[in-house]
């Protein structure tokens, strides 16, 4: 399906398209909605309307979802997907883009579309552009949740945390902690302490231990692993998703619970901040805090915020054909 807007961009559906017939998003986009990613998301048989800027060659939107049971879902299997684009998109190539969407998902047979929207931090004036556009375009918002972030400025991290958090800071430092970058890890002892360590809290992986295994093998550029240690005793453990150069997400977090006293977890996000000091990111975001119900947690939201975290919505947005 192709269709020629107003604004000099055409509209452009393909399905399961080769890598090579993949138009290159306009400017660094987010892992999530990039080729090598939705290739591995459910199996990888995928959906993508992009809006192909004539001029340039590039996409200057785009958006992939997937079929499973009868529902079309964007993402497959990611913490988002969505629609993406750029900041100076014209209104109108936007809404001939969101109109082919629609029409691409009737075309599968889809009953149900679903979008899970990236937290409005990432992109503040397309997320509030996008959300205006579906409720009018029949979604229907039907959760929405706070992500929380660390903005990244020249301070330090412990200049925001309230005193609780920074004495246990200076515990760990005290009793000899370090901070490490994980080069090259062990694979199959990070799953097992990550796996041990949620399942000791109550908390169940949200991926299969085998799936997670692959995310670190296949993307090593992408997926980092930061620990704390007490000599050679691990004492709490961060997986990172590099979302974009400048976002930097905390996929999974684990600690010793022998630690707890210690609460190493504050070290850890210390060291992640001097981290996305030193690599030009300017976005760490903690995540949202639901518990295993997917309700929100208190004890969670008050620990994040009490690292002077800020908050930002995460929606997700469905309609029925």
């Amino acid at each position: 399906m192709n269709k020629i807007s107003l604004a000099g961009h055409t509209i452009l559906y393909q399905y399961n398209p080769k890598p090579i017939d993949i138009p290159a998003f306009c400017q660094p986009g987010f892992f999530f909605n990039e080729t090598a990613h939705l290739r591995q998301q459910l199996d990888g048989q995928f959906h993508l309307v992009s809006a192909l800027n004539q001029r340039s060659g590039l996409a200057d939107a785009r958006c992939a979802f997937f079929i499973k049971a009868g529902c079309a879902v964007s993402p497959g299997a990611a913490p988002f997907g969505s629609v993406e684009f750029t900041e100076t998109l014209p209104d109108s190539v936007l809404d001939e883009f969101l109109w082919s969407l629609n029409e691409a998902v009737k075309y599968t047979g889809a009953t149900t579309f679903r979008l899970v929207t990236y937290p409005h931090c990432y992109a503040p004036e397309q997320a509030a552009r996008l959300s205006l556009k579906l409720l009018k375009y029949g979604f229907e918002l039907i959760e929405e949740n706070q992500s929380f972030f660390l903005p990244i400025s020249n301070h330090q991290f412990d200049s925001n945390l309230v005193p609780a958090e920074r004495r246990r800071l200076r515990k760990c430092r005290e009793a000899g902690f370090h901070f490490e970058n994980q080069q090259n890890p062990d694979i199959s002892s990070v799953v097992k302490f990550v796996q041990t360590a949620r399942q000791q809290q109550g908390y169940p992986l949200p991926v299969s231990a085998d799936y997670l295994a692959h995310l670190l093998r296949t993307f090593p550029d992408h997926f980092s692993v930061f620990s704390v240690y007490d000599n050679h005793m691990l004492a709490a453990m961060m997986i990172t998703v590099r979302i974009r150069k400048d976002i930097l997400y905390t996929f999974l977090p684990a600690s010793n619970t022998d630690y707890r006293t210690f609460s190493p977890m504050v070290m850890l996000y210390d060291g992640l901040y001097t981290y996305c000091q030193q690599q030009g990111i300017r976005l760490l975001d903690l995540g949202v805090s639901l518990d295993s119900s997917h309700l929100p947690k208190p004890s969670l939201i008050r620990f994040k915020r009490n690292l002077g975290a800020k908050e930002s919505p995460k929606q997700v947005f469905e309609k029925r054909f």
